[in-house]
């Protein structure tokens, strides 16, 4: 009896200790859940293509700044935006999906049901973003662990279901969510490089933000995970707006790094990954209210729905190209017209001249009608 007794003890203690390891490990590791509504789509990349149009449509979220010459004062200087956090003004893009009829030979912008950004670090052992901070990933070896999740599978209905590549799914979907990972190491030095992607690196145990950095970027960095919905999703073709399957992000801060900084030592929460219902909402403002908890997804989409820039972001102001409901795909780095800064500030000035004159108009056809 004293033998069964001695060995349950044992069990009990190493079930303890088991239990404080797990749960000090969950301590400091920590994520966040912030949402958005496209901002726009649009053919620039204020990355890759900074002086012109970019070489396919993108689809951006976040700080409502989205010009190709867009800097970081212009982010921080935003008071518009997509997102749900007030305090980030970063900007995320990738390639917008289209899906493709092969009864009409056109291509159509997939309707984006609503995007979020997780951070994912460990607290008080990863560092902020600095400030005008710009990455790209998905690309050559990148670890994105890129990924198209059908939920609630079903046959597509289309009179041609094939598709050209073997990212999305050719069934239908209730809902399609798409996901990737930015790398998590930094040289410590760079807030860009060259090609955008040299100054970062993912782990050496294949994409855990916990995991050690490479001697080349030893510094840790929060780990972004890139999500977009796509609800309901019809099957099919669709593809990304460079003609592929494959899933690439930009990245451009728009955190203070000081007040960045802060959260990543000051906020933690039981989260081994990406977790729906972590906020830090104690260091953040959530401008829908977080302070209630996790909503579902129709809650999600409804009170982002409030908070949407007004008036929308309108796009003619960077290019009048037409961009949906296309024969085909708009591209060419470089090329299109771009509406500069001068040609919108004659635009707005010729409008208000032209107002000007109408209300000048108006009063003497007025005076005119209680003359007779």
């Amino acid at each position: 009896m004293s033998s069964l007794i001695s060995l349950y003890n044992k069990i009990l203690l190493l079930f303890t200790l088991t239990l404080s390891a797990f749960n000090v490990r969950n301590v400091i590791s920590t994520s966040i859940k912030m949402d958005f509504l496209p901002l726009a789509d649009v053919r620039t990349d204020p990355i890759i293509n900074p002086n012109c149009l970019s070489d396919h449509v993108h689809t951006f979220y976040g700080g409502a700044a989205i010009r190709p010459e867009t800097t970081y004062e212009d982010l921080m200087a935003t008071t518009q935006n997509s997102g749900n956090v007030e305090e980030n003004k970063s900007l995320y893009w990738h390639p917008t999906a289209y899906s493709y009829n092969y009864d009409s030979l056109t291509y159509k912008k997939d309707d984006i049901w609503f995007s979020s950004a997780y951070y994912i670090w460990e607290t008080d052992k990863a560092k902020a973003f600095p400030n005008g901070f710009k990455m790209v990933a998905g690309f050559g070896n990148d670890n994105t662990r890129a990924n198209a999740e059908c939920v609630g599978p079903s046959n597509c209905e289309k009179s041609n279901c094939s598709t050209n590549n073997d990212f999305f799914p050719t069934t239908a979907c209730a809902e399609l969510e798409v996901s990737m990972a930015f790398p998590t190491c930094w040289d410590g030095v760079s807030i860009d490089t060259d090609d955008h992607r040299s100054h970062v690196a993912y782990d050496l145990d294949g994409g855990e933000f916990g995991a050690d950095c490479p001697a080349s970027h030893p510094v840790k960095i929060p780990e972004i995970q890139l999500f977009f919905r796509i609800a309901p999703y019809d099957g099919g073709h669709h593809e990304f707006s460079d003609g592929t399957g494959n899933f690439h992000a930009d990245y451009f801060s728009g955190w203070d790094e000081e007040f960045l900084q802060g959260v990543l030592d000051g906020c933690s929460n039981y989260s081994e990954a990406a977790s729906p219902d972590a906020f830090c909402e104690d260091f953040l403002t959530f401008r829908d209210n977080k302070e209630c908890g996790q909503k579902d997804d129709e809650e999600i989409l409804s009170s982002l729905q409030w908070i949407q820039p007004d008036p929308p972001l309108d796009t003619n102001t960077i290019t009048e190209e037409v961009i949906d409901n296309v024969d085909s795909l708009p591209r060419g780095g470089c090329t299109g017209d771009l509406i500069t800064g001068k040609q919108n500030e004659r635009r707005f000035m010729r409008s208000r001249s032209t107002k000007y004159n109408m209300k000048k108009f108006l009063r003497h056809a007025r005076f005119n009608l209680d003359y007779n």
